[in-house]
Parts: C-alpha cells; sequence; structure tokens
C-alpha cells in the first residue's frame, strides 16, 4: 500500500515538473524579447502555475525549483547515458531536439555551472537544431540571474566563432558585460569577456574609457576595474591610438596638471611637451602617430592619477586608489624611458606581452640615469615624500634607487 501510493506521488510530481517545464517553454516560444529571469521565493504551492512572466521577465516561484531542477537534470543524464548513434538520432531529429532544449533550458537556468549541459547545447547548434542569435540571447538570460556564470560567457565566445568581427555587436557585448559586474562585484569572469571584446572587437578605446570612469565612480572598491582600465590603457598605446584634434589644450589638460605638481612648467602645446618629457629621445626613430599615442596615452595615467587622489579625498584611503594610482605612474615612466632608450621600436610590444621586453625594460630602468632626466628627476623626488612604503614600491618598479632605511636592531 504504502509502495502504490509512493508510485503514485513520484508520478504526481513528474506530472507536475512536465507541466511547469511545458510553461517555461511556452514563454520561451511567446517571448523572444526575455530579459532577465529570477527565483522568487516562495514557500508553499498556491494551486497556480508557479512560472511568472511579466514585461520581458521570467521568474520561478521558488517551492518548486529543485523539483522542477532535478526532472531536468534526470532527464539530461539518461540522454548522455544513450549511446552515441542514439545521441546523434536524438540531435537530428528536430521534435527530440526542441524536447532536449525544453530541459536544458529549464536545467541551466537554475544551475548554469554544469558543462556537460552547455556541452549539449553545444551539439545542438552545430546539428543546426538551435540558432545562434537566440542561443546568444538565452546566455544573456542565464547571466541574469548568475552575473559571474564562466560557462555563459564561455558559451558566448564559442558561438561569435561562427560569426564575423563586422557582424557581432561589440557594444551590447560590453553593455552585458557592464551589468554582470555591476550586479556582482570582483566579477573576473565578466572582466575577462570585456577584455577578449576588446582585443576582438573593432576599436572600442575611447567609449570605454568614458565608461569605466563612470563605473570607477560608482563602484569605489572594485578594483577589477581599476585592472580593466590599465589593461584598456596598455591596449590604446599599442594601437597607436589618440583622439583627434590632439593639439588642443584641453586634451592635454591632466599632463599638464601632473607636471605642475611636479613643479615644472611647459607650454601648452605638443611640441614643449615633447621636449620636457622626451629630452634626449632620438625623433628620426619615432613615428608621429607614435609620439602622439604617448601623450594621448600620458594624459589619461596623468587624469587617472588625479582622480585616485580625489577619491581618496571623498572615501577616505582605499588600497585600490593607491593601487591604481601605482599604476598610472609606472605606465607614464615606462613609457618614457622606453622612448628615451630605443625601446619603442616595432619589434618590441609592451611589457605585459613579451617577457623579453618586460626583462630589457627592467634593465633599462635599472641603469636609467634620472638625473638627466629633468620630467623623472622631478618625478623621482616628489614621490619620496609619499612614505616608506612608497618608497620601497618605488625602489622596487622604478628603480628609483632611494635610501633604504635600516632595519631597527633587536635588543
Amino acid at each position: 500500500m504504502e509502495e502504490d501510493m509512493e508510485v503514485d506521488l513520484n508520478n504526481e510530481k513528474r506530472v507536475l515538473c512536465e507541466k511547469i517545464i511545458r510553461d517555461i517553454n511556452a514563454v520561451f516560444v511567446k517571448d523572444a524579447d526575455l530579459a532577465s529571469f529570477e527565483i522568487i521565493p516562495k514557500e508553499t504551492n498556491c494551486n497556480k502555475s508557479p512560472v511568472v512572466h511579466v514585461e520581458h521577465n521570467l521568474g520561478l516561484e521558488s517551492w518548486c525549483a529543485q523539483h522542477v531542477y532535478d526532472h531536468a537534470h534526470r532527464t539530461l543524464i539518461l540522454h548522455r547515458r544513450q549511446t552515441l548513434q542514439q545521441q546523434l538520432r536524438t540531435l537530428q531529429q528536430q521534435q527530440q531536439s526542441d524536447a532536449l532544449a525544453k530541459y536544458l533550458n529549464v536545467a541551466l537556468l537554475i544551475n548554469p555551472d554544469v558543462t556537460t549541459f552547455w556541452h549539449i547545447r553545444r551539439q545542438l547548434v552545430q546539428k543546426n537544431r538551435l540558432s545562434i542569435n537566440k542561443e546568444l540571447q538565452f546566455s544573456a538570460l542565464v547571466l541574469s540571474i548568475k552575473p559571474k556564470s564562466n560557462e555563459a560567457f564561455a558559451y558566448r565566445r564559442w558561438l561569435y566563432s561562427f560569426q564575423s568581427a563586422d557582424a557581432i555587436d561589440w557594444p551590447n557585448e560590453i553593455s552585458i558585460c557592464e551589468r554582470s559586474a555591476d550586479r556582482c562585484a570582483s566579477n573576473y569572469h565578466a572582466w575577462s569577456h570585456r577584455q577578449w571584446v576588446l582585443r576582438s572587437g573593432p576599436c572600442l578605446l575611447q567609449s570605454e574609457l568614458l565608461r569605466t570612469e563612470k563605473f570607477l565612480r560608482k563602484h569605489i572598491s572594485d578594483y577589477s576595474c581599476y585592472h580593466y582600465r590599465q589593461v584598456l590603457l596598455a591596449r590604446a598605446y599599442e594601437l597607436c591610438f589618440f583622439m583627434p584634434n590632439g593639439e588642443s589644450q584641453p586634451q592635454l589638460a591632466s599632463l599638464l596638471d601632473l607636471l605642475a605638481e611636479y613643479g615644472l612648467s611647459c607650454e601648452p602645446n605638443t611640441e614643449a611637451l615633447i621636449q620636457l618629457l622626451l629630452p634626449n629621445m632620438n625623433r628620426s626613430a619615432v613615428s608621429c602617430q607614435r609620439l602622439r599615442s604617448f601623450l594621448y596615452c600620458c594624459n589619461v595615467a596623468a587624469y587617472d592619477m588625479r582622480l585616485c587622489l580625489e577619491q581618496r579625498a571623498l572615501y577616505g584611503p582605499r588600497d585600490c586608489f593607491e593601487l591604481h594610482r601605482r599604476a598610472a605612474l609606472k605606465f607614464i615612466v615606462d613609457q618614457c624611458v622606453r622612448l628615451q632608450t630605443g625601446l619603442a621600436d616595432e619589434h618590441f610590444q609592451l611589457p605585459a606581452h613579451t617577457a623579453a621586453a618586460a626583462n630589457e625594460l627592467q634593465s633599462q630602468l635599472n641603469k636609467f640615469d634620472y638625473g638627466t632626466h629633468p620630467f623623472l628627476e622631478a618625478v623621482r623626488q616628489a614621490e619620496s615624500a609619499l612614505g616608506c612604503k612608497h618608497q620601497r614600491w618605488c625602489n622596487l618598479h622604478l628603480h628609483f634607487a632611494y635610501p633604504v632605511p635600516e632595519a631597527p636592531q633587536r635588543n
């Protein structure tokens, strides 16, 4: 008797799960613009559908989420346990593929960390049973509930491998990364995906500099964005990027302000700045485009140094402010030394890209005579006032050769 009751209960649960999965699938069919998915906290069944669909937003009541997931999981695992020939037959038949996708949608929305299920979706895409555009929309839906899903970001990169760069909406991809990072602090996977977009897409440097500044002002302690901005600056310099009308003073204002802070004065024009920052450079070995990019990127780095000081004044000391200011300072010093010592040749990339270039730069920093360089000597003297800890960092990374204080002797 008890066994019969248990069988009836299991059958009832299975029927209920199938109904809920059908309701979710109906929403996918009905609404091509679904934007978000949420698990809605609710502990009891109110004898109505637990699937909520409001204005392109999909929700599932929490009381049934585990049961629905378990049912979908069992179905998909049974598919994986079939022989290879049986799996191929399932993938090649549209009706069975649609049923499989129905369970995949539910399982991955509730738990997107199962690599096996994403692999099944890849197989369906390769058999033309799922469209790439709809899969991009689905992965964005997954990221709306789990912004740190590495599997979803990896799946998007895999989908884009079937499309040409010109056909991809890169600004939309940046927006997805930003929403994910906005919802979840220190979102390594979102920022890594954003770096991939930066490398793969067309020139997004100008818009990215503006967007990341807004993000920094909103999320003051999320160092992931500070690091991405450092990558962004390195990418801009690598590509010799600069804004048009580079002769105008506003685009060099931050660099001029930085020089004033270090006690140096300069005419607000490109030639005067080059003479001050790179007095001993071999002009014939460096292109005009490289010099304009150098000034533009140094101006951005100087702006970031000021931004960090402003943030510190508003919110108090934070490690991220100090670390990013140091990174911006290091960028300026490194590029001045590189151009002065002839490391700006085309076969040398930025230190982050080749170990040989990094070692060569460190060697040049180690033997560089800052006394012969007015700007770098002024930097060296001014930075020494920021304390022993900062001096040790400057000695290690910039080879400023500050005197090392003796360690206190123990009694």
